[in-house]
Formats: structure tokens, C-alpha cells, sequence
């Protein structure tokens, strides 16, 4: 079984802002109401680059080496870099939602699912975060868990095609009894 990752994660930066942010329940509200096609992506994208604004010019550095580093496959030195960023500001939630993601691609996935946590303590309307909880949970094979996650990222972000499709193929598939 293969699960639709995209718009799980994105790597973009900007520099002002974060998950605090006032711009956000205007756009998430905007988000819930948005019908299918540009005008939700339009939306997305700007949660997205709001999430990932700071106003800390050494949290910005490190978030562009550790993405440029993602991009690279350089785990270890992804890893390194959003731990830093964690270090440096742990209410910080894209640090915490990045490195999820590389745990995440390494295959850590007790480790990503504990840095998704603290990502929704920080941004409960993470979809992103949850929709990579149902990753984890699927490769898991926690399949009640993994159709909780994906239902729950699109209670956030209705439009957003990897948990849709990802439920789509859950609700079809002949899954065997969780482990």
C-alpha cells in the first residue's frame, strides 16, 4: 500500500512571524471555507510561510541550512540543525514539525511522533503535523490511528489532497488486523 505524502511539509522561509502569528485564524477560517483549487492552495502556502516567519535572524539561518540540508538527503546535518533551532527557541513549532520530518524520512518514527506532539501542543491547527502522524501511524500499520490523524488534518484543511487520498485508500484496502 502506498500512501500520498505531498503537502505534508514544506520548505520555504520568510523572517517575521510564526505560529502566534494574528494573520492565522483569519486564514484558517478562510481555509475551512475555501472551495477546491487555487484559492485553498493560495491559502495553504500562506499558513505555511506565516509558520515558518521568525523574527530571529539566527532561527531563520538555521531553518535554511536545515531545509537546504533535507533537500540534500543530509539527515544527519538536517537533524543537527533543527535540533539547534529547537535549542535555540523551543516554542518554536516549525523547528520541532521540521525535524519531525526527518525523523520521519529516517525511519525514526517514535521519534517523530513525540516532535509531532510538541508541534501541536505549540499549533493544534498543525495540518501538516497531523497529516505526518498518519503517515507514521500507516507505516505503522496502527491503521484506526492513521485514519483518526488524516480525518483530523482535514477537520483543519479541508482541501487537503494526502490525507483525502489517504483515507480514500484506507477505506478501500483490505487491511489487516493492527499490530
Amino acid at each position: 500500500m502506498i500512501l500520498f505524502t505531498s503537502s505534508v511539509f514544506s520548505f520555504e522561509n520568510s523572517a517575521k512571524a510564526d505560529q502566534k502569528d494574528n494573520r492565522l485564524p483569519v486564514l484558517f477560517n478562510n481555509l475551512l471555507q475555501a472551495p477546491p483549487g487555487p484559492y485553498s492552495i493560495i491559502i495553504e502556502n500562506k499558513i505555511w510561510e506565516i509558520w515558518l516567519e521568525s523574527a530571529d535572524p539566527k532561527i531563520t539561518d538555521l531553518m535554511t541550512r536545515a531545509s537546504k540540508a533535507t533537500q540534500s538527503k543530509k539527515y544527519t546535518e538536517a537533524l543537527d540543525q533543527y535540533t539547534k533551532v529547537i535549542q535555540h527557541n523551543p516554542n518554536y513549532a516549525e523547528g520541532w514539525n521540521k525535524r519531525a520530518l526527518v525523523n520521519y524520512l529516517i525511519g525514526n518514527y517514535e521519534k517523530s511522533l513525540s516532535d509531532i506532539n510538541r508541534t501541536l501542543t505549540l499549533e493544534p491547527r498543525h495540518f501538516g503535523a497531523i497529516s505526518g502522524q498518519g503517515l507514521i501511524y500507516s507505516a505503522q500499520k496502527k491503521w484506526t490511528l492513521a485514519k483518526k490523524s488524516f480525518a483530523k488534518a482535514l477537520c483543519i484543511h479541508p482541501n487537503m489532497e494526502g490525507p483525502k487520498l489517504n483515507l480514500k485508500i484506507l477505506s478501500t484496502q483490505d487491511i489487516e488486523a493492527e499490530i
